[in-house]
């Protein structure tokens, strides 16, 4: 859940694809924006699934088109915006075997969250997450 908030506070509540903004959620059960969490390589790619460079902030709508329908502009994106060494890199990334630690993943999320500027993190993450 930390991770997910990270990507969408990172990408600025802002859909990647169509740039359509969402509203910081002031709650947790409020969560349900229709901001997603996308990862380029899905959840069997342990090794980055909780890789920055792998996730991006997706409407539902553009999440279902990238998700499955459209990968070659989901990859055309992922190009320009990491460049072809770090798209190649992501890619030998996501071939490595890593075990499953969540306890990890909770405390890489927090320190991606506390890099970014206070105002795109919702209050109830920093005052909950960030003490």
């Amino acid at each position: 859940m930390l991770f997910s908030f990270y990507i969408r506070s990172r990408d600025n509540w802002t859909c990647q694809r169509c740039k359509r903004r969402f509203g910081v959620p002031t709650q947790l059960d409020k969560n349900r924006s229709g901001l997603h969490n996308s990862h380029y390589y899905g959840r069997g790619k342990e090794s980055v699934r909780f890789h920055p460079n792998n996730c991006d902030a997706l409407c539902h709508g553009c999440h279902v088109i990238w998700g499955s329908r459209d990968r070659e502009h989901y990859r055309a994106f992922k190009l320009k915006q990491l460049g072809q060494d770090g798209f190649d890199l992501l890619f030998w990334q996501s071939q490595q075997l890593t075990k499953r630690d969540r306890t990890m993943a909770a405390l890489r999320a927090r320190e991606y969250l506390r890099g970014l500027p206070a105002e795109q993190v919702p209050t109830f993450i920093r005052e909950k997450y960030l003490q």
